[in-house]
């Protein structure tokens, strides 16, 4: 559920300046956009539709708070993987998990060119309901309008976004795989490059993501919508950064559309450290977010689901627990008309979640996971990614922790899976 405004004296004490605030906000948002850069008509035969997709969570990860910047007087600069192409884009901005509102002073969208720059031809400012800037709620999402702007599938879309007011965020995506810039102070959302930050706000270069989590473009209403849900290991980690290597990435590559052309988009939905049950101590548990992250999605026909091996190593459930959880998501899935793919879970020995415990639980799962016949049916990433003299750890070459593949190893997952059953 949204999370509901905290008052106190000292918020009501500031009311009247909040107020203020928001409406210099809007009245300045209501400045000149040019009419041609948006379209609310969809063309016929085409339907707003994921082209790319992340999960919001909020930063205190297993008990612990992890770092983020504060943002003020600064533009960030994000960059998108599209599954899908179309030709008008909108942008969800996110403010979920938050407690505080979220000002945006501005927002650009347009086609990456190369680090931290874009295509001056393609770059459109977005708005909210005619307006240039928009306050969003605590625990809130809002589109943008339409744009008219053609985007092809598997290309790097930027979007910028100038944070006037100072905001640290409290939720963020940490696995984006895409370099964040940051510019030195001033709205810099339709600069072809990015100037660079005075200091670095977050150290290396940050590939979290902030303040957006959706983008849709106008496909075809034909268009099949895949979701992957999982954890770090479908989110990415350990995949070449700006390199679009994750598994679900890589599957898109091998299947853009269907051999009659059906278009096809590949969404992640995956979590670094999250449960598939047991615990909301990452992010909402997979069974918890069923609903935002899969069935509130249109057109999504199939689910992959790879999930279970935090509950394993964190709360060690057993077997039958995380069991009960996949036959719920099947069944929920199911009676939504979609179909459930079950991932089998890879290998931890010699990682830190190796245990005897852990690796008992993992193997019973797995079996039940291939022998059930609950699933429509079955990838086996574990045996994708094994090695053959030593089937209990990932082989060497395809890693660096034993927990998560690197994107070879990300590859032979996306190589694993039967083209055909998407058919």
């Amino acid at each position: 559920m949204p999370l509901q405004p905290r008052w106190s004296f000292s918020i009501l004490r500031h009311h009247a300046a909040w107020l203020a605030i928001a409406a210099l906000a809007i009245l300045a948002g209501c400045a000149a956009v040019p009419p041609a850069t948006t379209s609310t008509a969809l063309p016929p035969g085409t339907k707003w539709l994921d082209a790319w997709g992340t999960s919001f969570l909020p930063t205190t990860i297993n008990g612990q708070p992890r770092e983020v910047p504060t943002f003020a007087n600064q533009t960030i600069r994000e960059t998108v993987y599209t599954k899908l192409g179309g030709s008008s884009v909108r942008v969800k901005f996110s403010n979920k998990f938050q407690s505080d509102p979220l000002i945006i002073g501005s927002a650009h969208i347009a086609l990456r060119s190369g680090p931290g720059s874009i295509l001056p031809s393609s770059d459109h400012p977005l708005t909210f309901d005619g307006a240039a800037t928009a306050i969003i709620a605590a625990g809130e999402e809002l589109w943008s309008d339409p744009v008219a702007l053609a985007v092809p599938q598997h290309t790097d879309v930027s979007v910028s976004i100038f944070i006037s007011k100072a905001q640290k965020p409290t939720a963020v995506h940490f696995t984006g795989l895409h370099t964040v810039y940051l510019s030195a102070p001033g709205d810099f959302t339709s600069a072809e490059t990015m100037r660079a930050a005075a200091a670095p706000l977050i150290g290396a270069p940050s590939t979290m993501v902030f303040f957006i989590s959706d983008l849709q473009v106008t496909a075809p209403v034909r268009t099949k919508v895949i979701v992957a849900l999982g954890d770090s290991i479908t989110d990415g980690t350990n995949s070449t950064t700006d390199a679009n290597t994750n598994w679900p990435d890589q599957l898109s590559a091998r299947l853009p559309a269907l051999p009659d052309g059906t278009p096809v988009s590949v969404l992640n939905m995956g979590i670094g450290s999250n449960r598939l049950v047991t615990a909301d101590a990452a992010g909402r548990s997979g069974v918890h977010r069923l609903d935002d992250d899969v069935f509130a999605r249109p057109n999504v026909t199939h689910l992959i689901v790879l999930e279970g091996i935090n509950d394993i190593s964190g709360e060690h459930p057993k077997p039958e627990q995380l069991i009960a959880a996949y036959q719920e998501i099947i069944n929920r899935a199911h009676a939504k008309g979609i179909k459930v793919f079950g991932a089998t879970l890879l290998p931890i020995q010699k990682s830190y979640k190796d245990t005897p415990e852990n690796e008992a639980t993992r193997e019973d799962v797995n079996i039940w996971i291939r022998t059930s016949g609950a699933f429509d049916a079955v990838f086996d990433f574990d045996k994708a990614v094994a090695d053959p003299a030593n089937p209990l750890i990932i082989r060497d070459d395809l890693t660096t922790d034993h927990v998560h593949p690197n994107s070879a190893g990300y590859r032979l997952m996306a190589e694993a899976i039967d083209l055909k059953l998407f058919e």
